[in-house]
């Protein structure tokens, strides 16, 4: 466990920065909520197949799965703001492109674009908050890092069908374009004061190096392991929650959309409460553990036919907000436990792949069970398998900061 990630200065917080960069994940987010809420007129317009709609939405997490951490080396050895402001403006290039698109191939080449211009933000983004935060507010600063997706995906999910209605999806992807790139030239003029450089002698074996360092460090790892079960049980909830409100609740297709929308969006006051705790000085251990272990009992729950939907409504709406405690306290960790200041961005890399791995493996395992067997019963059997796995890397991150603490004391 490294303390040299923590800034060393006691400079007062630069809270417009931490803010705005807070707002970048945001905006880059909303690139991953507005494809669901478009697909329907992306397949009727451009004649997607089931297929092709599925990879529009998943790219994203295709490019977070396989180069997270490449990506995050290499944002440690250019420099962070650079990389952030080059991801928000390849993310504003892509959503233009995509607005143009004629076909699938367009589409799905725009997507990946997107997809790498996100990570780009979203790795580099933490570092540059690590540097524009006295250490006394750190915790709280990822507080508000933490609900960059739930808040960005959330609220494109619920705005988008105000654009589509008038403007259809490329006025969508147009107004996505055009807000991103104002975001990164409001960025790029408010974070000159907290810049910084990137490591000197960039090469291929030199970013290797990074990661190998990294990925052999065991406070990485257990970070991405508990971040990846986090996300698989989110998705696996969120994922299927409009097709089981669908075909067992016989609600339509736009009711269970909105309660969907809703209910992602109490994760964003769980992620504020988790930086509130962890400032107060709640073990980071106990909200990984609590975290998994509430969310898998409210599976049990919200998969349980014979209860009424309102309760297991309220219990998707419990997940969600208690659930959000969970990517506050393992970002957050991510400066405490890079194994030196300097890989940070790595650091976050290997996490963000933990996340997108988790997304990637939920869905199929759950819909496979639950095709196995001929109904949704025993799906919480994925979540409490994944939140046993949190709890393990918990305890693990525990024994962690204990030795860590013993031989700094």
């Amino acid at each position: 466990m490294s303390t040299a990630a923590a800034p060393t200065k006691s400079a007062p917080t630069n809270w417009p920065v931490v803010l705005l960069v807070i707002g970048a994940g945001i905006v880059v987010a909303f690139q991953i909520g507005k494809a669901p809420a478009a697909l329907p007129l992306l397949r009727a317009d451009l004649g997607l197949g089931l297929v092709a709609s599925g990879w529009v939405i998943s790219m994203m997490n295709v490019i977070g799965t396989l180069l997270g951490m490449l990506i995050g080396a290499f944002a440690d050895r250019l420099g962070h703001r650079r990389v952030i402001l080059a991801g928000l403006a390849l993310v504003a290039a892509a959503s233009l492109a995509g607005a143009a698109a004629q076909g699938a191939a367009t589409l799905l080449t725009s997507r990946f674009f997107e997809g790498l211009g996100f990570m780009m933000v979203v790795v580099a983004g933490p570092a540059l908050i690590v540097r524009a935060t006295d250490p006394h507010d750190l915790k709280l600063a990822f507080g508000g890092w933490g609900s960059y997706m739930p808040a960005g995906s959330g609220a494109m999910m619920a705005l988008a069908p105000l654009l589509t209605a008038p403007f259809g999806w490329r006025g969508l992807w147009l107004a996505n374009a055009v807000l991103v790139a104002l975001f990164a030239l409001a960025l790029a003029r408010a974070t000159r004061p907290v810049a910084g450089k990137g490591a000197a002698g960039l090469s291929l074996p030199s970013v290797w190096r990074d990661i190998w360092t990294t990925v052999s460090s065991p406070g990485p790892m257990l970070l991405a392991v508990a971040f990846g079960t986090y996300t698989l049980q989110y998705l696996v909830v969120f994922g299927f929650l409009p097709t089981i409100l669908v075909e067992s609740e016989g609600l339509s297709l736009a009711a269970s959309a909105s309660l969907t929308a809703l209910a992602i969006v109490f994760n964003v006051p769980g992620n504020l409460l988790g930086g509130i705790l962890l400032h107060r000085g709640a073990p980071r251990w106990l909200l990984i553990a609590g975290a998994s272990i509430v969310m898998a009992a409210c599976g049990l729950g919200i998969y349980d036919g014979g209860l009424p939907l309102p309760l297991r409504y309220g219990l998707c709406v419990l997940l969600s907000f208690a659930g959000g405690v969970l990517p506050t306290s393992v970002l957050g960790a991510a400066p405490a436990h890079a194994p030196s200041a300097r890989l940070v961005a790595t650091t976050n890399g290997l996490i963000m792949q933990g996340s997108n791995l988790g997304q990637t493996i939920g869905p199929p395992a759950t819909a496979a069970l639950a095709a196995a067997i001929g109904g949704w019963q025993w799906s919480p059997a994925v979540l409490v398998f994944a939140a046993a796995i949190g709890v393990v890397a918990a305890m693990a991150l525990r024994a962690l900061e204990r030795r860590a603490a013993g031989r700094y004391d």
